[in-house]
């Protein structure tokens, strides 16, 4: 029971984390079941169950409030489960593979129930903006935590209920070793996914040579994903300095006729308590209906309520930041925050609106193609590539240059922005987040020529028997297909592999939860068969 409580939490702690502060992005299956596991007390299962997740989880992010499958708590159940499960490390691994995909799509379900929620809400909160009523609309912003959580924590909790008893491991102690074997391939096999997802949301066609070099440096000069990830730095740095052809980001400029005349009404703590209020609360109130326009109202009250003494004028600017808005909330919403109080500061609210409006969608897609596309796909991509060897560096270095960076940016773009006030603008069309992008784009495609080969594992088995004649006699070797592969290009399988799921996303347009179901068929199949293998045996 207590386990089963334990796990509870930290379901309830990891939804929120996704949604508000992003202090380890716990919502991520790498950082979720690897915690998961040292709860259960199997940290090496958390650590391999939780990789392997998370690399399938690649490139699927939930861009505009998409739902995706629910691979938080399919790591969490998973594991939870798999502790339960009766066998070996590879045998538990199986079955949490087994229970926690599944799971992961199921559980999708649940999460637009969560938001049509949430959505309701929202309105109570407007007839509380309308009375200038800040006390309940906190309420409604903080309560609307609670159906988020509901539908991934009731699920955890009568999973690790059920694995806590005897049922599990009776279940699984008759599991075929050929289902394992394939569990252990499909396993293997899922980062294709993932690859195969972020290259569809990438310009391929573009930067595809880019990819050799990644692969090059890996497959040939033997270089670790570390190094593979420095010399992807030094290609895109040399890219953007010497390659300026990209378009700058040019968003609608706020009406000429309203000067910024900022007397500073405000004080630091009214700004640390705006700041603050995003930072910790940014999307808990997230909604069909008008997104994130309830937590961006939330983080307002501080600074209006300052300036706007009289009660009319300040449910007025209340309502004016409960309409709708949406935007990267990383790289992109606390720059739009600090614009919109100085321009409240400067006594131009309407440039306040017309800033927001301009700024999110442009900020929203060099935010997320920034941050969720480019950054959390390398490091995430390199801590499940440790975890994968049992070794808790992954989750570790994942989960601080979660923290470390996404921190400081967040607070530098609050002061910048607030600094600038309409100027804020003019800097972005000047270009630089371009450049910033772009070289997040080539850093990106370097780094995955190199993550291909080195995370998606498999090998053939089979062999082929050929007859030559020695001294006259005619004698019959077992040739490994593998080897001669190997002399031909090394790595080949996985470069086939990942280019076969990218040809079923891109171009027979199969949905990500299909292609997961066929590379899991196909997985267990070939593995139960003995044909294919994550690693080739051992050479003596």
């Amino acid at each position: 029971m207590l386990v089963a409580l334990a796990l509870t939490v930290w379901a309830v702690y990891c939804t929120y984390d996704g949604l508000g502060p992003f202090l380890i992005y716990a919502q991520r299956p790498l950082i979720a079941g690897s915690v998961a596991g040292l709860i259960t007390g199997n940290p090496l299962l958390g650590l391999l169950i939780g990789a392997t997740l998370e690399l399938a989880a690649l490139g699927v992010y939930t861009y505009g409030g998409a739902t995706i499958p629910d691979y938080q708590t399919g790591a969490i159940v998973g594991t939870a489960l798999a502790a339960g499960a009766a066998g070996g490390t590879s045998a538990q691994v199986a079955v949490g593979l087994g229970v926690g995909l599944p799971a992961a799509v199921l559980l999708s379900a649940l999460d637009p129930v969560g938001k049509m929620v949430t959505t309701g809400l929202v309105h109570r909160a407007d007839s509380y903006a309308a009375d200038g009523n800040a006390r309940g609309m906190a309420m409604i912003h903080w309560g609307s935590l609670i159906p988020w959580v509901a539908v991934r924590a009731i699920p955890t909790f009568l999973a690790a209920l059920a694995a806590s008893g005897g049922l599990v491991k009776d279940i699984t102690a008759n599991i075929p070793t050929g289902f394992v074997n394939g569990m252990t391939l499909a396993g293997s096999l899922l980062p294709a996914v993932g690859f195969a997802l972020l290259l569809g949301m990438m310009e391929l066609r573009k930067y595809w040579y880019l990819l050799l070099i990644g692969f090059v440096g890996f497959a040939y000069l033997h270089l670790p994903v570390l190094g593979v990830a420095l010399v992807g730095v030094a290609v895109a740095m040399l890219f953007v300095t010497f390659k300026r052809e990209e378009p700058a980001v040019v968003p609608e400029a706020a009406p000429a006729d309203e000067e910024s005349t900022v007397d500073h009404r405000l004080t630091k703590q009214d700004l640390r308590r705006a700041y603050r209020r995003y930072f910790w609360s940014s999307q808990i109130s997230w909604n069909y209906e008008r997104m994130q326009a309830l937590g961006f109202a939330y983080s307002m009250e501080p600074v209006l309520r300052r300036l706007y003494p009289d009660k009319a004028d300040y449910a007025a600017g209340l309502q004016r930041h409960m309409q709708f808005f949406n935007t990267s909330v990383l790289v992109g919403g606390p720059l739009i925050l600090g614009s919109a109080v100085a321009l409240e500061e400067a006594g131009t609210p309407t440039s306040a609106a017309g800033t927001k409006v301009a700024l999110m969608g442009p900020l929203a897609g060099i935010g997320d193609t920034l941050v969720f596309a480019m950054y959390n796909s390398i490091i995430f991509t390199m801590g499940a590539s440790w975890a994968l060897q049992g070794n808790w560096l992954g989750p570790v270095f994942a989960a601080v240059m979660v923290l470390v960076p996404y921190a400081l940016i967040r607070r530098w773009q609050f002061g910048f922005a607030y600094r600038e006030g309409k100027r804020l603008a003019g800097h972005l069309a000047a270009g630089a987040l371009a450049r910033v992008a772009q070289g997040a784009t080539v850093l990106g495609f370097v780094v995955l020529g190199g993550f291909i080969p080195s995370i998606v594992k498999v090998v053939t088995t089979l062999t082929y028997r050929q007859t030559t004649t020695v001294q006259g006699q005619a004698v019959t070797q077992a040739v490994a297909i593998q080897d001669r592969l190997d002399e031909l290009v090394p790595f080949l399988l996985p470069v086939l592999v990942t280019a076969g799921v990218y040809l079923l996303a891109a171009k027979a347009r199969m949905r990500p939860i299909w292609i997961i179901a066929v590379v899991m068929v196909v997985g267990v199949a070939l593995g139960w068969l003995g044909w294919f293998a994550p690693a080739g045996p051992a050479k003596s």
